[in-house]
């Protein structure tokens, strides 16, 4: 059982990552690459991502993920950016360093190349990076705006329920089992362990590529960091998967909800889509029916655009780009 035990500063110094953190992401997916993913897309990424990852990369990708702690820095959430993440490792000081590493493994020696790297090594470092961003494009970046897509999913499902509940019940409900008891959030794990924030506060994140008992890490004079699996209905999508809004709406009513998140009549739907001008008033009209996009008359033409809950489901739903990028 984890035991985590807030004070009041605590609990006003609780939040969400606002974005998904590549570093983190990587850890979790080069132990999905050695062990698999329980998750209904994980066999399938699984073989194209170690398909897809150079042999020049293998061993870094094997010296994140081959000796797992059950713990997570909180340095590997510090940034949104991959390469500002890289460059945050490679300059802690020693005695940051020690504590990143114990972390990092629980076998002795595990990490020697990356001592190298982080120790001074310049060359050791240029290669360690290099390897890294190239493990990363590889194994994440063409699933990443899935990625930004459950993450921004979770922070919107766990904002409504904050407002409503209070951060007590959006804590338990949000981390898989959790319960909330007077200033401690309990959390059903393999591990025995009592955290105390003692004001550092605690930093919150959904996580892809990690389908065990949520994880806890903390490093002196930094929130705490707990990790979470997202939940298994959220799913990422491997090579030719059919698109979910589409699949939901229909192709043309789903290509006219994502045109309108510039503002066009009902003239510009049906010419820039190629259907007619009843088909396009079919269209919108079923989409304002849902609220899904807002409609205003301007002069003789009908101007349409995108609602925030339109806008929200075709983000969510947009198959990702080959070239994802990681902000």
């Amino acid at each position: 059982m984890l035991r985590i035990l807030f004070t009041a500063e605590d609990l006003a110094a609780t939040r969400f990552l606002p974005e998904p953190a590549p570093m983190l992401e990587l850890k979790f997916a080069a132990v999905g690459l050695r062990r698999g993913i329980r998750a209904s897309w994980g066999e399938r990424w699984r073989h194209s991502a170690l398909a897809a990852v150079p042999v020049a990369a293998r061993p870094t990708v094997r010296q994140l993920g081959g000796h797992f702690s059950w713990t997570v820095s909180p340095t590997f959430a510090v940034s949104a950016d991959l390469d500002e993440a890289i460059e945050t490792f490679l300059g802690l000081g020693t005695e940051q360093l020690r504590g990143e590493m114990a972390l990092y493994s629980s076998a002795p020696n595990s990490g020697a190349p990356l001592w190298n790297a982080f120790e001074g090594n310049r060359e050791a470092g240029r290669v360690l990076a290099r390897m890294t961003k190239t493990a990363f494009v590889a194994a994440m970046r063409p699933y990443w705006a899935d990625i930004r897509a459950n993450h921004h999913g979770e922070l919107a499902q766990h904002g409504r329920l904050l407002a409503r509940s209070g951060v007590g019940a959006a804590l338990s409900t949000t981390v898989p089992g959790a319960s909330w008891r007077r200033d401690c959030l309990l959390i059903d794990s393999p591990q025995d362990r009592t955290i105390r924030l003692g004001g550092r506060g605690l930093t919150i994140t959904p996580t892809a590529f990690w389908t065990g008992p949520p994880l806890v890490g903390e490093l002196p004079d930094q929130p705490v960091l707990l990790a979470y699996p997202t939940p298994a209905e959220l799913s990422i999508r491997v090579g030719a998967e059919s698109d979910a809004l589409a699949a939901i709406l229909g192709t043309t009513r789903a290509a006219v909800l994502r045109l309108l998140a510039a503002e066009h009549s009902s003239g510009d739907v049906a010419r820039q889509l190629g259907i007619s001008a009843a088909s396009a008033s079919e269209h919108t009209a079923a989409l304002r029916a849902a609220r899904l996009i807002t409609s205003r008359r301007d002069g003789k033409a009908v101007i349409h655009r995108v609602t925030v809950l339109g806008s929200d489901l075709v983000r969510l739903n947009t198959p990702p780009p080959s070239s994802a990028r990681t902000t």
